[in-house]
């Protein structure tokens, strides 16, 4: 190769170096986290409750509790109206023996034991538990005090919820890339660099919820004969707005 064309080699290879090095050059970036706060108030409530029925049969005992939550569920829903859910599970009917039973019993409970003597069978209870949902969420606490009227052992404000979480997630992510936004631009006034556009965004959702319990007591069951019942005690509770939080990650380019 002569001398002139081994020049013209080097001086391209010169010539193209600064151009990759631009090329490979790392990407110069400013990275944030943006966080983001939505609070709303709750527009759905849960209330849970437990009913029994006792008779001296099994049929009884089921017959006295398809009555109580019979009741139960015409007077909730005469006070919370038609935007309220009931739902119930967990039936269980059992057999009730006397408490001498249990002096000297095998470890194997009930089931291993004879009914006759002390161990006879003398009743049964029937349990149901369910749970009310309601959009009605002022009125959810007063529930609970009519449920313990109408014969649940146990009547609880469980949680309060949002009827549309999706929506205060989406708020929540609006205000997580404002505050982004902010924090990048600080940093770069404070570098004395000039924010450019947005190179990447990573998303991370985060939510919290909050709870309410109200205890009620069982009250005497009312006779067909008896007068009408007064209306249910008012029972007030202020709400929390329930806080949706959002968290996201913006790298901003720094413009050249």
């Amino acid at each position: 190769m002569s001398m002139s064309k081994r020049w013209i080699l080097m001086l391209g290879a010169l010539a193209a170096t600064p151009a990759m090095a631009q090329d490979n050059a790392p990407q110069r970036l400013i990275t944030v986290v943006g966080v983001g706060i939505d609070r709303t108030q709750p527009d759905v409530a849960m209330l849970d409750f437990t009913l029994r029925g006792e008779g001296d049969n099994a049929d009884a005992a089921a017959s006295a509790l398809v009555a109580r939550q019979k009741a139960l569920t015409s007077g909730l829903m005469a006070l919370l109206g038609s935007t309220t859910d009931i739902t119930t599970s967990n039936v269980n009917v059992t057999e009730v023996r006397d408490r001498a039973c249990n002096d000297g019993r095998p470890p194997f409970g009930a089931a291993s034991t004879l009914s006759r003597g002390a161990c006879a069978v003398i009743g049964y209870i029937a349990f149901i538990q369910g749970q009310v949902r309601t959009r009605t969420v002022d009125k959810i606490a007063t529930a609970a005090g009519l449920a313990g009227r109408l014969g649940a052992s146990d009547a609880r404000v469980t949680n309060f919820a949002l009827a549309d979480p999706e929506a205060a997630q989406r708020r929540a992510a609006v205000e997580a890339m404002k505050d982004a936004r902010q924090r990048a631009e600080t940093v770069a006034t404070g570098a004395g660099v000039k924010l450019g556009e947005v190179a990447t965004i990573r998303d991370q959702v985060a939510g919290g919820t909050q709870e309410l319990y109200v205890t009620a007591q069982r009250a005497v069951t009312i006779t067909p004969s008896a007068p009408p019942p007064p209306p249910p005690i008012p029972i007030d509770v202020k709400l929390r707005p329930i806080e949706t939080r959002a968290q996201i990650t913006v790298s901003y380019e720094i413009a050249r």
